[in-house]
């Protein structure tokens, strides 16, 4: 009797040879763990798929910038980022396409989340903490993810550095994006201001961006904007909007009309995105842009 109850209980054949489904380690809930070699392991799959991600999706001009760009949540940076790319010699990406580039970058964005909250958990601020928090930060930024990189910076600055100092190069970077996102993202110059006298921070570029803002100076913004590294023209890329709007409601009080190139080099934009993003009613005939037409009485 015994025998056949325990036989009754066992699991049937069919479902013994079932395999279990495959699993993806970035996307089982939960935090990774306290475990100190786990979340070692974990980091290390994650900077693995992020780097075939950033493999596979570089195959074609622009595509990388686009692919950040899809995970970002402000939609009019989405539009900054992807308008004007054009497709050279290469596969059109599809619908399908960016859909498995933005759930890929989804995952990997929150994967880099759990494995923060995991190091916070377990109090670490040893050299992985340090590098885990230095290579997600740099990451978060590139997708325009402010909840995410901006906790994650105050954190390495004010709690690991202090532990674990930085090296005076990473030090200097980080304090940078520190300052351009509060100057830039959030417009509060005068904490910008501060916290480069916080931290002794001097850098002809990053201070030049700060005196360009000051004085609305959008000429010399567009220029420092190209002379930037990729993270701090991306923390600039938040002020753009305001430094675009600034410069059109200045030609438009100034000016009757201009040439069309110097509208864009006043605004940082094509003209077609001008006219489509930005809402911009003036006339084009040929390459003038009339601004405003003088009334007859």
């Amino acid at each position: 009797m015994t025998s056949a109850l325990a036989a009754s209980r066992r699991p049937s054949a069919a479902w013994s040879r079932l395999k279990p489904p495959p699993t993806d380690p970035l996307e089982i809930y939960g935090l990774p763990s306290k475990d100190l070699k786990v979340q070692e392991s974990y980091y290390n799959k994650i900077v693995e798929r992020y780097m075939q991600f950033c493999a596979a999706a570089g195959r074609h001009d622009d595509a990388l910038d686009k692919a950040f760009a899809s995970l970002s949540l402000d939609k009019a940076d989405q539009e900054i980022s992807s308008e004007g790319a054009v497709p050279t010699g290469g596969a059109v990406s599809t619908p399908t396409t960016e859909k498995t580039t933005s759930t890929e970058l989804s995952v990997l964005t929150m994967s880099m989340r759990k494995l923060r909250e995991a190091i916070v958990a377990s109090s670490r601020t040893d050299n992985f903490a340090q590098r885990a928090y230095v290579f997600t930060i740099r990451a978060m930024i590139l997708t325009s993810t402010y909840e995410s990189y901006h906790p994650a910076l105050l954190h390495l600055l004010y709690k690991i550095h202090p532990s674990t100092p930085l090296p005076s190069p990473e030090l200097h970077e980080f304090v940078s994006y520190h300052i351009l996102d509060l100057s830039c993202r959030l417009g509060d110059l005068c904490n910008a201001f501060s916290v480069r006298k916080e931290w002794g921070f001097r850098d002809k570029r990053v201070e030049m961006v700060l005196k360009a803002l000051v004085h609305d100076d959008w000429v010399n913004f567009w220029k420092l904007r190209g002379v930037v590294d990729g993270y701090q023209r991306k923390l600039m890329g938040w002020a753009e909007g305001g430094i675009r709007k600034h410069a059109l409601k200045c030609l438009g009080r100034s000016y009757l009309g201009v040439d069309k190139a110097y509208v864009e080099r006043c605004a940082g934009r094509l003209w077609e995105e001008l006219k489509l993003q930005d809402s911009v009613g003036w006339e084009l005939e040929g390459d003038k842009v009339t601004i405003r037409r003088i009334k007859v009485k």
